[in-house]
């Protein structure tokens, strides 16, 4: 289908629960209406890079892959997941090999760890199997799932714990498998007690940062997932070709439990954001989605710092709708009303600026090509 060129596209929910792309001139000012974007068939979309947009339909398993190229929004094909994997977006990840080799790792449910490396370029499966972490004991479930390929070396943290209760608090370790890449074997597994859940809890969420010759990552222990009583969430990292978590950073969120602390959103030169909830907003379960109790924090990983920004709130949402340009980070809020607004923050004048109004929920916001 033919579409106007753009600058930039938002991908989102419209008010009718379909998936649309829409391609923006800017992000400023104006008004536009998801429903009057483009369909998808429906994907859990959860990564673009180039133009190209990746996402898996979680009732077939197919992985399906779009793109905008002169000025055109097509679809390219996609890949049976679902028959020779059993594959669930639930506690997964992906990473990239390369330009055109995307890793993408799924732990089915919190049973058995498993990968598909795809060449997204001819959209075919290059390998596929079971990694081999050993599996969790009878009634008890991998959670809060980090999996990011760096340097030839695939870290997976994960905690264990009891799904199936969910009175039952997080479990309070944090083990982490070094895997070497491209033979996809563990080379060791080791443990650290000083936070859990070291991840996020489904394919699009991203946890992770990788600034300096360091992984970090974000362990966020917090009630809307699986509570943890003692343990402050925290940003941790491991020093890339080692296979342990550093023992001598740890970069606590925790303000007096005041706030709920998830993802980890990579804008970029050891910067991140992160999405908190005030507790103090919450008084049922809905409101973690139905009401505007999400505000924002960035992060300096390196020097461990942190600084609120002034965004409003608006619904929690896990979605990697930011994107930086220059000097500027902008970020879709969606709020309880099923709408969004873009805005700007400075990351050196600390301005905040209020620009386009989205009818719908935003799950993509980037630069085309």
């Amino acid at each position: 289908m033919d579409v106007p060129k753009a600058n930039f596209a938002v991908l989102g929910y419209s008010s009718s629960e379909h998936i649309f792309f829409k391609p923006i001139d800017s992000l400023q000012n104006g008004m536009v209406d998801l429903a009057n974007g483009l369909p998808t068939k429906g994907e859990l979309f959860f990564a673009e890079k180039d133009g190209k947009y990746y996402g898996i339909d979680e009732n077939t398993g197919q992985f399906s892959k779009y793109g905008y190229e002169n000025n055109r929004f097509k679809f390219y094909g996609s890949i049976p997941f679902e028959e020779f994997t059993g594959w669930t977006a639930v506690a997964s990840w992906y990473s990239w090999v390369s330009d055109h080799e995307m890793l993408i790792g799924s732990s089915r449910r919190g049973k058995q760890f498993m990968y598909v490396l795809v060449d997204v370029k001819s959209m075919r499966v290059l390998k596929h199997g079971n990694l081999d972490i050993p599996l969790p004991p009878k009634g008890i479930n991998y959670g809060g799932v980090m999996g990011r390929l760096v340097d030839n070396k695939l870290y997976i943290a994960y905690m264990l714990y009891n799904y199936e209760d969910k009175a039952a608090p997080a479990g309070d370790t944090i083990y982490l498998a070094t895997i070497d890449y491209p033979e996809m074997h563990t080379r060791k597994i080791t443990t650290d007690a000083r936070s859990t859940f070291p991840g996020g809890y489904n394919l699009f969420w991203q946890v992770s940062a990788v600034y300096e010759g360091y992984l970090y990552f974000i362990t966020q222990p917090g009630g809307r997932l699986r509570f943890h009583p003692t343990y402050k969430p925290a940003v941790m990292r491991i020093k890339v070709g080692t296979d342990f978590i550093d023992p001598d950073y740890f970069f606590p969120l925790d303000n007096e439990r005041k706030d709920e602390f998830y993802g980890l959103y990579d804008i970029g030169g050891g910067m991140a954001l992160t999405k908190a909830v005030d507790l103090n907003k919450i008084k049922e379960f809905s409101d973690y989605f139905a009401a505007n109790t999400a505000g924002y924090y960035l992060l300096d990983l390196k020097n461990r710092s942190t600084q609120k920004v002034d965004f409003p709130t608006g619904k929690l949402d896990f979605y990697p709708n930011f994107y930086r340009n220059g000097d500027q980070v902008f970020a879709a809020i969606n709020d309880s009303s099923g709408n969004a607004s873009i805005y700007s923050y400075g990351l050196k004048t600390g301005q905040i600026q209020k620009g386009l109004r989205i009818k719908g929920d935003v799950i993509m916001l980037n630069k085309l090509p």
